[in-house]
């Protein structure tokens, strides 16, 4: 396999990872190595405390909401089908799959891999919702740059069913239910714009700029929109080392402040990047916390969650151990689970499992992406010989 000696835009190198997981093994070294044993620094966390990053996964733009004692969490996915994992936590560190929003991405022939590619494209940063007036989830994210989509279940589990589709594009949405019921969508690159919804969520009625962000700051983005204490926040990042904020007491169209939260912040991965592009969530208690990802490559982009208090006029601070993200915190203080999720990763194949013949569809289609990845980014691949046996 040979590879083309150019240097990688973040973009890219996030496309070769996420390609790349489709089974292959790569040496590791230095940060890289370090973000591989997560049992190393477990080891060394004592009892009440948790470690980060709490999910060894790639799990990217985290939106993250509690609905009664339960904690969801949503996440990137790209190209990948079915698209928008949700997570399931009781306690914020232990985190398993739910389902998946999003239950195909029939957007474009091209995520099918028919005469075009999809990868990098599909589901980018999202939001997870849930409405308590009708007891339902909705996921809402932009596709390419072209539309909003809304799909909504009455459980993460699923089915998932797309509610509808908007010709503006929200691009790296949060979505608000207001404590009157009504749905509100904060968007935007720079310029932050809030949209609302129609009743029944299938149309935008209103639309407005809220925000233009100050040219010393640069770049801001994915928005994560709540409602606190009768003030409104739009949560945004500046990729990929920075989190601000902004704040009005005037209603979900502002006018806004800003405040920074964290700039060049040291993570909690040696040699990784700055927590950022996550959400904030409150606990049973009254406790608040920060999920964010870590650029770790070729790790992926792995979620550590900090606590979060706020100052007396209303703004959030992380908190730091030792001037940094903290390797480990005390856990949190929440109900005792009603069972144990299921872990995510540790897990071998049992002497239960069982394909049965669709083994040949599962190896050539990963094969298939691995060799579709590495044409599309300039290297080549030959493979002499591929055998799989089974018992």
């Amino acid at each position: 396999m040979s590879w083309p000696h150019q240097p990688f835009s973040r973009r890219r190198a996030l496309a070769t990872a996420t390609s790349l997981a489709a089974g292959v093994v790569l040496p590791l070294t230095g940060a890289s190595r370090a973000a591989a044993a997560p049992a190393q620094r477990s080891a060394r966390v004592t009892a009440g405390e948790y470690a980060n990053p709490v999910i060894w996964q790639d799990f990217a733009d985290i939106d993250v909401i509690r609905v009664g004692n339960t904690y969801y969490a949503s996440a990137s996915t790209m190209h990948y089908s079915p698209g928008a994992p949700v997570l399931r936590s009781y306690d914020l560190v232990h985190w398993e799959i739910a389902g998946h929003s999003v239950p195909v991405l029939d957007f474009d022939a091209k995520y099918d891999l028919n005469g075009a590619r999809g990868y990098v494209r599909g589901i980018w940063a999202s939001s997870l919702a849930y409405r308590p007036s009708d007891r339902t989830f909705y996921w809402l994210g932009q596709i390419d740059f072209a539309r909003t989509y809304i799909y909504t279940a009455t459980a993460v589990e699923g089915p998932w069913n797309r509610l509808t589709a908007i010709s503006t594009p929200c691009y790296d949405a949060g979505l608000l239910v207001d404590s009157d019921d009504t749905l509100y969508v904060a968007y935007g690159n720079t310029t932050i714009s809030v949209a609302q919804l129609s009743p029944d969520g299938r149309t935008q009625v209103r639309t407005q700029q809220v925000f233009t962000t100050p040219s010393s700051v640069g770049t801001l983005e994915g928005s994560r929109f709540y409602k606190i204490n009768g003030q409104y926040y739009i949560f945004l990042t500046r990729p990929a080392n920075g989190q601000y904020i902004l704040k009005s007491s005037g209603g979900p169209f502002g006018p806004y402040t800003m405040r920074q939260v964290l700039l060049d912040l040291r993570g909690p991965i040696p040699g990784g990047g700055v927590p950022h592009q996550g959400g904030l969530v409150q606990t049973q208690n009254g406790a608040w916390y920060y999920l964010a990802f870590v650029d770790a490559y070729p790790g992926g982009r792995v979620p550590a969650l900090a606590p979060v208090t706020w100052t007396w006029d209303g703004w959030p601070v992380v908190q730091l151990a030792n001037g940094a993200w903290g390797t480990s915190y005390p856990s949190p203080a929440v109900p005792p689970p009603p069972r144990q999720v299921t872990p995510m990763t540790g897990a071998r194949l049992g002497p239960d499992f069982s394909m049965g013949n669709d083994w040949r569809f599962f190896m050539g289609y990963r094969f298939a992406l691995f060799n579709h990845a590495t044409r599309a980014l300039g290297g080549s691949a030959r493979v002499t010989r591929f055998e799989l046996s089974t018992p």
